[in-house]
């Protein structure tokens, strides 16, 4: 039985609390703000991203080959759900891979744990494109936090921006992959999460919370 989904008004996302960016990534062609999730979405992380109009930022017209869009994937516990508050995005969903477009005006839009699904710019926007993205409920056993996607898109634009190099291990680590792969990143001496890409006190809080 799916939970009690939230149908949160833009104007209360828009209200949320900015905690941290924003991060203008990937060659400029996208900014992410991190917000304090409102109560009433049960939520573990809040984002609002935008996408700059594809007739500024030339990478926003690769629309699924954009180095921010995800391969087609699943989370295992989690909801993940978004509003547009601007312009449009589009979606890769379901086993048989259909395509959509959302837009300003429609519903939100929640997407199903073991639900296969990506997301990407859209080509032909006409302006810049704002989504709220937030994952739920907070009561599971590995939630996706804000620290979590600081960290992987931090990496990930800077691997797209020549900065760093991509690593499967580390991204599998990063992901909290439960398996044989993530077990050898983490005997490597790779983290959950990487210290470029959040406080130093966070970071000390996470290796505090490693130790005990």
């Amino acid at each position: 039985m799916a939970p009690q989904l939230a149908q949160p008004t833009i104007e209360e996302l828009d209200a949320a609390k900015l905690i941290a960016g924003p991060f203008s990534q990937f060659n400029d062609s996208v900014i992410f703000e991190y917000l304090e999730p409102p109560a009433s979405l049960n939520a573990t992380v809040l984002i609002r991203a935008t996408y700059v109009n594809p007739a500024v930022s030339a990478l926003n017209k690769t629309g699924t080959k954009h180095p921010q869009s995800p391969p087609l994937h699943i989370h295992f516990d989690q909801w993940e759900s978004f509003l547009m508050a601007k312009g449009k995005i589009c979606t890769t969903s379901t086993y048989e891979a259909k395509e959509a477009t959302h837009s300003r005006g429609d519903a939100v839009h929640h997407i199903a744990p073991y639900m296969p699904h990506s997301f990407h710019p859209c080509a032909d926007a006409t302006e810049d494109s704002t989504m709220y993205m937030w994952a739920h409920p907070e009561a599971v056993p590995d939630p996706m936090d804000r620290l979590f996607f600081q960290s992987l898109l931090g990496f990930l634009s800077d691997v797209h921006e020549k900065k760093a190099s991509m690593s499967i291990l580390q991204i599998m680590v990063n992901q909290s992959f439960q398996g044989l792969i993530a077990a050898v990143g983490r005997w490597c001496g790779y983290k959950g999460l990487i210290e470029n890409y959040i406080s130093p006190e966070e970071w000390q809080n996470y290796l505090h919370s490693k130790r005990t």
